[in-house]
């Protein structure tokens, strides 16, 4: 063999010996071994989320205490020489190019909160100042859900990821959270909100409650009004702030985001059901997920099946009403129903769980908005711009024109069952009219049987400027065949000037048979 060529050969391997050179170990350090299941939780939460049982919530987790705040996690070690002052750095990633360090002083301990569940962590504590360190230890947590999150001067915090959906997938943790409000977030909170990443807050009180966040500066702040008081369909009334919150999800700048309340319980409950929904997570986690509110200051305690408007059985009667072969399915027509882009709630899943697959087989859901609407002659198409959720909602005004009109046309591609709802804006505060006494459904010629629901079921009573969804029939269409379909204001009964809202669109959603 030449010169030359054993030259070639030797200094690969040269160089190969240098970047593989070992680090260097400080071995005066021995670092605890946690173990492969290391609980983030309290031994009360613990109880109560090994329950098979999710309904039964532990007595003393009523609301009126606070008890959601999740365990520590406590890493030690030992020191064969006399040290007072240590940094450890803890990371997701085995090189530890993630770590973040923690200065440690006069104790060899340190309790982390916050940690993601089911998440293997490496570990190393060095001498403060030294560049050697110990070796590396690792630690996994369990995968018992949820993550729930403590950040002082705020409650019932948690995030909604970690959980298995029934496709075999995990909802991505550290993305999004729902919390209380922040109103009264101390400076160790925001440094807490500022770890996590926080980038966007989202409040679903009254709008112009806040008009920054009060995590900080660099925080994005939306305000999206959801009605929650003295109503019997959270969905029905809710539509525009639904579609708001969404779109802000729907772009990967704004995450993570946090989205709460007034405490975090039944709006915040109602976005978290939507969005557990649509994720695909079962059912049990999600009502566990909702009665977790429990344990935190929630002023009373909420359960699956009580009186009044604080519980996730509303969320239930809500959705369940809409076509689908399951929940998933179910949200998913919801949120194309009021005008969500399929991308756009693609994108949310895409984010949040993995790369979106059709969810739903076979006929979408047709959306006619005010644009595409044939109307009666003296008809004109009107705008509102909504200033709780900031978007402009355009509709002709069937409130006080008897016998007017709008038509619409759809064709369907086979022979499907359809369920047609009507998205309104409400303009009077007079809804206590059954639809079947204010709409006429009229196609081709064959009048269609219209649903009794009162429109004051569906919206705040004695409140105009709302958004609201009614249910107008059930149907079976021939495919193939382009539809023509009339709906009118009309006159019964006591009801002289027909109906009280104004036509924004109209959705035909095919059920799969």
């Amino acid at each position: 063999m030449n010169k030359k060529c054993l030259f070639l050969l030797i200094v690969p391997l040269l160089l190969s010996g240098c970047n593989n050179t070992a680090r260097k170990i400080d071995k005066r350090f021995t670092l605890a071994n946690l173990g492969n299941d290391v609980s983030v939780h309290t031994e009360l939460q613990e109880d109560y989320l090994y329950d098979e049982d999710y309904e039964n919530v532990p007595s003393e987790c009523n609301g009126l205490n606070e008890y959601s705040i999740p365990n520590t996690v406590k890493l030690t070690w030992e020191v064969s020489e006399d040290i007072e002052s240590f940094i450890v750095g803890v990371g997701e990633k085995k090189d530890l190019s993630d770590q973040k360090e923690y200065l440690v002083e006069g104790k060899q301990e340190l309790e982390l909160y916050n940690l993601k569940i089911d998440t293997k962590y490496y570990w190393t504590v060095s001498e403060e100042g030294s560049e050697l360190k110990s070796e590396t230890a690792s630690f996994v947590t369990s995968d018992l859900g949820p993550r729930n999150i403590n950040i002082p001067g705020m409650t019932n915090c948690r995030d909604i990821g970690g959980y298995q959906t029934k496709d075999g997938k995990i909802v991505k943790q550290g993305l999004l959270y729902r919390t209380g409000n922040a109103d009264n977030i101390t400076d160790e909170g925001k440094k807490v909100a500022k770890e996590l990443g926080i980038k966007t807050e989202i409040d679903l009180r009254d709008a112009g409650y806040k008009s920054s966040s009060p995590i900080g500066s660099d925080v994005d702040y939306y305000s999206y009004r959801m009605y929650y008081n003295d109503y019997a369909n959270y969905l029905e009334r809710n539509c525009e702030a639904v579609k708001s919150v969404f779109r802000v999800l729907a772009d990967e700048e704004s995450y993570p985001v946090m989205y709460h309340c007034r405490i975090g319980t039944d709006r915040t409950g109602f976005m978290t059901y939507l969005l557990l929904g649509l994720f695909g997570v079962y059912e049990e986690d999600i009502y566990r997920d909702y009665l977790f509110s429990n344990f935190g200051l929630i002023e009373e305690p909420r359960t699956l099946h009580g009186s009044g408007v604080n519980n996730v059985q509303l969320y239930y009667e809500a959705i369940n009403d809409f076509p689908g072969e399951n929940l998933q399915e179910k949200v998913y027509n919801f949120l194309i129903g009021i005008g969500l882009t399929e991308d756009e709630i693609d994108t949310v899943l895409e984010i949040n769980v993995i790369k979106a697959e059709a969810i739903l087989p076979g006929n979408r859901p047709i959306v006619i908005q005010a644009e595409d609407f044939g109307h009666s002659l003296g008809l004109e198409m009107q705008s509102y711009t909504n200033n709780d959720s900031k978007t402009t909602i355009n509709y002709y005004q069937l409130s006080g024109n008897v016998d007017k009109s709008i038509m619409v046309d759809f064709t369907l591609l086979e022979d499907k069952e359809v369920d047609i709802y009507c998205y309104m804006y409400a303009t009077s505060a007079a809804l206590n009219i059954r639809a079947c006494d204010a709409l006429a459904i009229n196609v081709e010629g064959e009048e269609l049987f219209v649903t009794g629901k009162t429109f004051s079921n569906l919206h705040l009573r004695g409140t105009a400027g709302i958004y609201v969804c009614a249910k107008l029939t059930n149907e079976l269409f021939a495919g193939g065949s382009r539809y023509n379909m009339t709906i009118t204001n009309v006159a019964k009964g006591n009801n002289t000037t027909g109906l009280g809202v104004n036509i924004a669109s109209v959705v035909i959603i095919p059920r799969d048979s």
